[in-house]
């Protein structure tokens, strides 16, 4: 779907790639619609590599991403959220933590997890879609912005319900239950969507992801980006803080629940990279 000033219309892509966010050129065509004729430049694209581990665009032109989570329904995972912070640093997007049901007690150590990030520079909100709590934080945040924003993060955690508290009255699509089987959200939102937020700016909603791969397959990428473990002073420059590597002191310096979670990542990009074949680095 094309919307422009006259309004929303289903266009044939016609060869050209465009995602949710593209900026496009396009022509009358037969019927209602019309034809992709050009997508412009992009300034940023928001990516993850699915299951497959083939690159998947997900949104652009942002400039910057909401990472949502949610405390124990379903329970906060923080390698999962580092992930994200990952992919947002790395292509060039400003990165917003936002606690979602808090109006619901938060353990104590998902109070930890928030205050170690918000200590490496992050900011960290807190929202309650249900009580309205914080919305008016996220609000204020888009009507400054330059540029859209996207909810991302895992199902369940209250997007949709937070675009709806951002848009009262309009309809922004099915809100999402949690599975009680596997304590994890469902699946509702199916694709993303961009939102006009009336007090100003953009918002995306995205699809939840239940595991999120960034894709950075570049190991010194996924090191000089991965929250917490940038920066170290190690003995060698390119130490990539794996197990064993001499003069590395990262298992002094990185807590060992995010250094494990770091080494997995980089364990999971180097394995694609392998399956790709030469030079997918």
């Amino acid at each position: 779907m094309v919307s422009d000033a006259e309004g929303t219309r289903a266009c044939f892509l016609s060869g050209h790639r465009a995602v949710v966010g593209d900026v496009v050129r396009w022509t009358e065509a037969k019927g209602e619609g019309g034809k992709l004729t050009e997508v412009c430049a992009r300034t940023s694209i928001l990516r993850r590599v699915d299951s497959r581990g083939e690159e998947q665009m997900l949104v652009a032109n942002l400039e910057g991403v909401f990472v949502v989570f949610s405390a124990s329904e379903p329970p906060l995972a923080p390698p999962l959220l580092d992930r994200y912070l990952v992919a947002a640093e790395h292509d060039g997007l400003r990165a917003v933590i936002v606690l979602n049901k808090a109006d619901s007690e938060v353990p104590a150590h998902v109070e930890a997890a928030l205050a170690e990030r918000a200590e490496l520079g992050f900011t960290v909100l807190r929202s309650s879609a249900k009580t309205g709590d914080g919305v008016e934080a996220i609000r204020a945040h888009l009507a400054a912005a330059k540029g859209a924003w996207a909810f991302v993060g895992p199902s369940g955690v209250g997007k949709t319900s937070l675009v709806g508290a951002l848009l009262p009255g309009e309809d922004v699509g099915p809100i999402g239950e949690i599975s009680a089987y596997w304590g994890q959200g469902m699946h509702t939102t199916t694709h993303t969507r961009l939102f006009k937020v009336h007090s100003g700016g953009e918002i995306a909603d995205s699809p939840g992801i239940r595991s999120f791969t960034p894709a950075v397959l570049d190991p010194i990428a996924i090191r000089d980006h991965y929250p917490g473990v940038t920066g170290l002073d190690c003995k060698y420059r390119d130490c990539l803080h794996r197990d064993g590597e001499e003069g590395c002191v990262a298992p002094a310096s990185v807590p060992e629940s995010r250094l494990i979670a770091y080494r997995a990542l980089l364990t999971e990009a180097l394995g694609i990279a392998r399956r790709r074949g030469p030079g997918s680095n």
